[in-house]
C-alpha cells in the first residue's frame, strides 16, 4: 500500500555520478549512459572527492551548456559560405570544455531514505522537480526519479478500480 512505501522502496541504488572536478564532457558522457539505460535518467549526482553532494547537472544544466557555446558562436549564425560541420564541431567542442562548476544545480531536493512516499511526493509538486537525491548521514544513498514515484502510486491506484 501506497501510505507504507518509503523513499528508500523507491530510489535506485545505482545511479549516475560524477566528481566535482570531472569536465562537462563527462558528465554528458554519463548521463547519456545512464540514459540509454533508462531515459528518465536526467540527472547526474555531483560529489566531491569526500563522497558529500556538491550538487546535480541535469539535462537542463546541459541545455544551458549547449545555448551558451553551440548556440551563440558567430560562425553558426553566419549566412554564406560557412563549413557547418566545422563550426559545430568547433562550437561542441568548446562547450564540452566548460567548468562543470559553472551547471552545477546546488539547490537540490533532498529526502532521506526512510521519508514516506507522500512526503516525497509532497517535495516533487512543491519543488517542480523531476529527481530527488537521498540523503543520509551525509551519504548519498540514491535517487528517486518521478517516474519511480508514479509508477508506485499507479500501481495502487489501478488495484482500487
Amino acid at each position: 500500500m501506497m501510505l507504507r512505501k518509503r523513499a528508500w522502496d523507491m530510489m535506485h541504488d545505482e545511479f549516475a555520478m560524477v566528481q566535482d572536478d570531472a569536465s562537462l564532457a563527462e558528465a554528458i558522457r554519463v548521463m547519456r549512459d545512464a540514459m540509454a539505460e533508462s531515459p528518465e535518467n536526467t540527472a547526474v549526482v555531483v560529489k566531491d572527492k569526500a563522497g558529500k553532494l556538491v550538487g546535480v547537472i541535469t539535462i537542463w544544466s546541459i541545455l544551458r551548456a549547449v545555448e551558451k557555446s553551440v548556440l551563440k558562436d558567430e560562425n553558426l549564425r553566419q549566412v554564406g559560405e560557412t563549413d557547418w560541420d566545422q563550426a559545430f564541431k568547433n562550437a561542441c567542442l568548446i562547450c564540452t570544455q566548460l567548468r562543470l562548476d559553472d551547471y552545477i544545480e546546488r539547490d537540490v531536493q533532498i529526502v532521506k531514505p526512510n521519508d514516506p512516499a507522500l512526503l516525497v511526493l509532497e517535495h516533487f509538486l512543491k519543488r517542480k522537480r523531476h529527481w530527488a537525491v537521498v540523503v543520509e548521514g551525509g551519504r548519498i544513498m540514491g535517487v528517486i526519479n518521478i517516474s519511480d514515484l508514479y509508477r508506485e502510486m499507479t500501481r495502487d491506484m489501478i488495484h482500487l478500480f
